[in-house]
Formats: structure tokens, C-alpha cells, sequence
């Protein structure tokens, strides 16, 4: 018996490796949707699963001031991950191709905000953006303004520690993707008499093309989401889908509209997210197409 086990464990090795993944998927990410999904189509007093079925929910949610609320979290997540995108790619770039000493200390410098609660990035904003924070003693001193301006409370405020606090997500799969490239075919584009730029259009954006992805979609899906810097930041007076859905399930205690609005609001994030992956992929058949 031990014998045939043995012998099944060791036919079936890389089933029985990924069966604790395959659990965890389960347990934490498919049942709770499925636990949602229910509770968006159920009528019921706060969290009880299941009285009557009815879409009633959806046509509830279904409104513009909600469809207004996602659109302005897709232009939230849109403009973070495109910011962090355009920021991140140099900075990756430099790392990837060009540091040869010191390149660990940069990463580790890199990776400390993945080491502070994000609450504390938060609130050392506060600090920075208050009236008598260093933004605006340097605007007077600089003589841009006359009297301190009030940014907290405001997009400018959201956005600006958004992309702070996202950047991180956005520069490592760059630089993962960028170290992988063979410098060899950089170096003969040049040797051929290509321009940087012809090189970067037809070599290098092609191939850290993956890295791109990655990274957008990483900081694209969980800013969309974000909760904390949109409340702090905003006050709770600029409402966007992570402070909507938690007035939902803790204010109001209407889990069956919150679930309901978690779904509407996954499916225009789930068809924003394929329209910038057909974006990305045009941008790759265009470069294929140029060499």
C-alpha cells in the first residue's frame, strides 16, 4: 500500500505540487466570487445568502451616477498606470541596460517602499500637501503664490500619491523584462547604422513588450480597486468604486446592492482591460509590421 502510494505521488509529482495553489485559488478567490454573484442576484437583509432570486439589484445599481462613479475609477486607474508607465520605463531602462555597479543598492532602494505601510506613505503626504506643508512654503518662497493653496481633499492630491505609491509595481516586470533582452542585438541594430530611435520602435519596445504588460495591468487592475488613498485623500467626499462598495457593506449594510455594484463594476473593468490589451497588442503587430 505505502509502496503504491509512493509510486503515485512519484507518476503524479507536478499534479500533487500544484494541488495546494489550486486550493488556495479556490478557497480565496473563486468561492468568494461565487458568494458575491449569489448575493447580486438574492433578495435578503444584509448578509443572508438567499431569499428570492431577482435581478431587481442590477436594475437598482444600473444608473448614471454608479456608471459615472466606475468611469471616473477607470480614469483613475488609466492615468496612474500610464503616468507610472511613462516614469517607470526610463528609469527601468537605465537600470537594465546601463547600471553595472551598484545595481543591487538601486533595486533595494527600489524595493523600501514595499516595506512601509502604505498607511504611513499616506499620512506623510498629509504633511507634504497640508497649508503649511513643504509644497506650499516652497510656492511662497518661490513667490508662485501669495497665500498656502489647500490640496488635500482633492483629484490633485489622489492622483499625485497614487502614482507615487504604484510606481514600484510598475518598474520591476520593466526591469525584469528589459535585463532579459540580449544587449548583442541592440548593439548590431547600431553597428547596421539604426538610430536610437529605429532601435527602440523595432528592438527594444517589441521585446519588453511582455514587461510593459505586466506592468500595466498590475497597477491598471488594483488601482481601480484602491480604497485607502481615495478616502484619505479625498475625504470621503470624492466617491470611486473601493469607498462606494465599503458604504455599501458597512454603512448601509446592503450587501445585496454592493454585491450587485462589485459586478457591474468588475465587467467595465474587465472590458476597459481588453481594450487596452488589443491596444497593446496593435502596438506590437505595428512594430513587427515595421521591421
Amino acid at each position: 500500500m505505502f509502496e503504491e502510494i509512493k509510486k503515485l505521488i512519484k507518476a503524479e509529482t507536478y499534479f500533487f505540487l500544484v494541488t495546494p495553489a489550486f486550493i488556495w485559488q479556490f478557497a480565496f478567490l473563486v468561492l468568494p466570487l461565487i458568494f458575491v454573484l449569489i448575493l447580486s442576484l438574492s433578495q435578503g437583509q444584509g448578509s443572508q445568502l438567499v431569499q428570492s432570486f431577482t435581478l431587481n439589484n442590477f436594475y437598482e445599481i444600473i444608473d448614471l451616477s454608479h456608471i459615472r462613479i466606475i468611469l471616473r475609477s477607470i480614469m483613475l486607474a488609466s492615468t496612474t498606470a500610464i503616468a507610472s508607465l511613462l516614469i517607470a520605463y526610463p528609469i527601468a531602462y537605465f537600470l537594465a541596460l546601463y547600471v553595472k555597479r551598484f545595481k543591487f543598492f538601486f533595486l533595494f532602494l527600489l524595493s523600501i517602499p514595499f516595506l512601509i505601510n502604505l498607511l504611513v506613505q499616506v499620512y506623510a503626504w498629509f504633511f507634504i500637501l497640508e497649508k503649511n506643508g513643504v509644497i506650499n512654503h516652497t510656492l511662497m518662497f518661490l513667490g508662485v503664490i501669495q497665500k498656502p493653496l489647500n490640496f488635500l481633499n482633492s483629484y490633485f492630491a489622489i492622483y499625485l500619491v497614487m502614482f507615487h505609491v504604484y510606481l514600484p509595481f510598475m518598474i520591476m516586470p520593466l526591469y525584469s523584462s528589459l535585463e532579459k533582452i540580449d544587449t548583442k542585438l541592440i548593439e548590431a541594430s547600431y553597428d547596421l547604422g539604426a538610430s536610437f530611435r529605429t532601435t527602440f520602435w523595432r528592438i527594444i519596445l517589441p521585446l519588453s513588450m511582455p514587461g510593459v504588460q505586466a506592468g500595466f495591468f498590475l497597477v491598471y487592475v488594483v488601482s481601480f480597486g484602491e480604497y485607502v488613498i481615495p478616502s484619505l485623500l479625498g475625504g470621503m467626499k470624492l466617491f470611486f468604486v473601493g469607498t462606494l462598495i465599503s458604504e455599501y457593506f458597512f454603512i448601509g449594510k446592503d450587501w445585496h446592492l454592493g454585491a450587485a455594484f462589485i459586478c457591474l463594476s468588475c465587467g467595465m473593468l474587465f472590458l476597459s482591460a481588453l481594450a487596452y490589451y488589443w491596444l497593446f497588442n496593435k502596438i506590437t503587430l505595428q512594430s513587427k509590421i515595421m521591421r
